[in-house]
C-alpha cells in the first residue's frame, strides 16, 4: 500500500478523483493549508513516510501559491509530485511552468484517469524500490570497477575475469611505473631511466618495442589498446 500526502486550499478530496486514490488503495494524509509549513518542518517525519505528493489546483487565480509550493517542495525532497485540477484541459502555460519547476505530471479533467493511475503507480514503485535499495560504500563501488592488479610476487598483472599474466622483469618494472603514475603521460626517457636505471641517450625504441609486447599480453586488440595509451611525440599513459 502506498501513502500519498495530498495538499488542497478546501482542506478535502475533490470527488472525482477519489475513484483514482479508490483504485490504487493507497492511504491518504491530507494536508491541511494551515499545516502546509510543518511538512516541511525538520521535525515532522511525515516526508519520510509518503510515496508520493499531490497538490490540487482548484483555481486558475492559484498558479502563484502552486508555484510557491511546488518549490518549496523540490526544495525538500524528490518525492514524485503531481499537480490535480479540477479544471477541464488545464492552461498549457500553466502545465508547461509546473513541470519546469519540478512537477512530475498534471492530471486534469481532460486526460483519462486509467492513464494517470497508471502513470502514479509506475513512479510510485520505482521510486519505493530505490529508496529500499541498499546503499553501495564507495569501496565496494572501486572494487566491482578495478580490474588492473599488479602481483609483485609473480612478477604479474590480475586483469578483469581474474585472469593473471604474467610478464619479465622489464616489462613488470614497466607496468609498475606506469601504474604509479596512472593516467598521466610518462615521457620516453622517464620510463627508460626508472626501468632501465640508466642515461636516456636517445634509447626510445627499446621502449617503444617494450610497450609492443607488453601489449600483446595484456591488451585485447593491441590496435585499439585499452589500458595502455599512446601519447603522440612524448610517451606513454597507463589508462585505469
Amino acid at each position: 500500500m502506498y501513502t500519498i500526502g495530498y495538499i488542497s486550499l478546501n482542506n478535502e478530496i475533490s470527488e472525482q478523483y477519489k475513484e483514482v486514490f479508490n483504485a490504487l488503495q493507497c492511504n491518504i494524509q491530507i494536508v491541511k493549508k494551515e499545516k502546509i509549513n510543518q511538512l516541511f518542518n525538520s521535525n515532522n517525519n511525515l516526508l519520510d513516510v509518503l510515496d508520493t505528493l499531490i497538490i490540487e489546483d482548484t483555481d486558475l487565480n492559484n498558479i502563484n501559491w502552486v508555484c510557491e509550493l511546488i518549490m518549496t517542495v523540490r526544495k525538500q525532497t524528490t518525492l514524485p509530485l503531481w499537480i490535480f485540477t479540477t479544471l477541464k484541459n488545464e492552461n498549457r502555460t500553466n502545465r508547461i511552468v509546473y513541470l519546469q519547476l519540478g512537477a512530475d505530471g498534471i492530471v486534469d479533467q481532460g486526460i483519462e484517469l486509467d492513464e494517470s493511475l497508471l502513470m502514479m503507480r509506475n513512479l510510485m514503485k520505482r521510486f519505493k524500490q530505490r529508496a529500499t535499495l541498499p546503499a553501495k560504500s564507495e569501496q565496494s563501488i572501486f572494487n566491482e570497477t578495478a580490474d588492473f592488479k599488479l602481483i609483485p610476487q609473480n612478477l604479474s598483472v590480475c586483469l578483469e575475469d581474474g585472469k593473471e599474466v604474467n610478464l619479465t622483469k622489464l616489462e613488470f618494472l614497466t607496468i609498475e611505473y606506469l601504474h604509479k603514475h596512472a593516467r598521466k603521460t610518462m615521457t620516453y626517457e622517464e620510463i627508460y631511466k626508472n626501468v632501465w636505471k640508466d642515461n636516456y641517450c636517445d634509447r626510445k625504441y627499446r621502449v617503444s618495442n617494450l610497450v609492443f609486447h607488453l601489449r600483446q599480453k595484456l591488451e585485447i586488440d593491441i590496435e585499439k589498446p585499452k589500458y595502455i595509451k599512446t601519447i603522440r611525440s612524448k610517451g606513454y599513459m597507463l589508462n585505469i
